[in-house]
């Protein structure tokens, strides 16, 4: 029976990005020479290594690191600009009776104020704890996040299904919640005038998980911004740094989770978070 050997001198990497079911996925591929023990060519092995949770992982640590800096040399001027801001107008604004002085001091100070929530973002993104999971209850979790909202979205319906057969879950209470405000806080901006946000939970006891799905009837999202949906600073409102599904998707990931953007017919969009059980 011949032996045979896989020869390291013809080996050949290539990197592979796809898109498989709406996912941009990395992976790495290896080609090498199959050989038998007199050096005879017998084939060809091709190897595939994933590597989309390995660089999403490393992408995730260089931009808390960019985060961290960043606030950290921001934050530093601001307060001498507004309280600089400040004694200026209560020194001057009563002896200058200009209303552009009056305007430019505002908006100097509220301005700052706007960088300065800009920054605590930027810092939050930067120390976010891991998880912290114990046992807990999912629906009450969803009905608290809802109740924050009913009141001030008066044109929005929420309706919310959930499963009578919902098990405990390993969570952290109060990320999971994190996650639920930004999904919503998101569905939101999607509706400009009115509009309806869904959100359903069941229980798979076969592949042994939670179901969690969020669909608006929002714009929606476009295929390329599907690819991008997840990436830190990519955003497709025209406010806020672009954190909020960043954050959740790092939260659904220390809950060994996953999450994914679907379209939700016949319009908006719907994101589906499972978690293990």
């Amino acid at each position: 029976m011949k032996k045979l050997s896989i020869s390291s001198d013809d080996a050949v990497k290539f990197p592979l990005n796809l898109t498989i079911g709406e996912r941009p996925r990395s992976f790495m591929g290896h080609i090498n020479a199959l050989k038998d023990d007199a050096g005879l060519h017998m084939g060809i092995v091709l190897v595939f290594d994933d590597l989309t949770e390995l660089e999403k992982a490393q992408r995730m640590a260089a931009w808390r690191e960019v985060a961290r800096r960043i606030a950290h040399e921001v934050k530093n001027p601001l307060t001498p600009i507004s309280l600089s801001a400040q004694r200026l107008k209560r020194k001057y604004s009563q002896t200058v009776n200009d209303p552009v002085f009056e305007e430019c001091t505002r908006t100097i100070i509220d301005h700052v104020d706007l960088i300065r929530n800009l920054v605590n973002e930027f810092s939050a993104f930067a120390r976010f704890p891991a998880a912290n999971p114990n046992s807990a209850d999912l629906p009450p979790i969803i009905e608290e996040s809802v109740a924050l909202y009913r009141e001030g979205h008066p044109s929005i319906t929420f309706e919310i299904r959930i499963s009578d057969d919902i098990p405990r879950l390993n969570l952290d209470r109060q990320q999971i919640k994190q996650a639920m405000i930004n999904l919503i806080d998101n569905a939101i901006a999607s509706i400009k005038n009115k509009g309806k946000i869904f959100i359903t939970l069941t229980h798979d006891p076969i592949l042994k998980k939670v179901r969690l799905e969020v669909a608006d009837t929002g714009e929606g999202i476009s295929a390329e911004e599907k690819t991008r949906l997840f990436v830190p600073y990519f955003s497709t409102k025209k406010s806020g740094m672009g954190l909020g599904l960043t954050i959740v998707s790092t939260i659904i990931s220390d809950h060994n989770g996953m999450i994914q953007v679907q379209d939700n017919h016949p319009r908006g969009a719907k994101f589906v978070i499972e978690l293990p059980v």
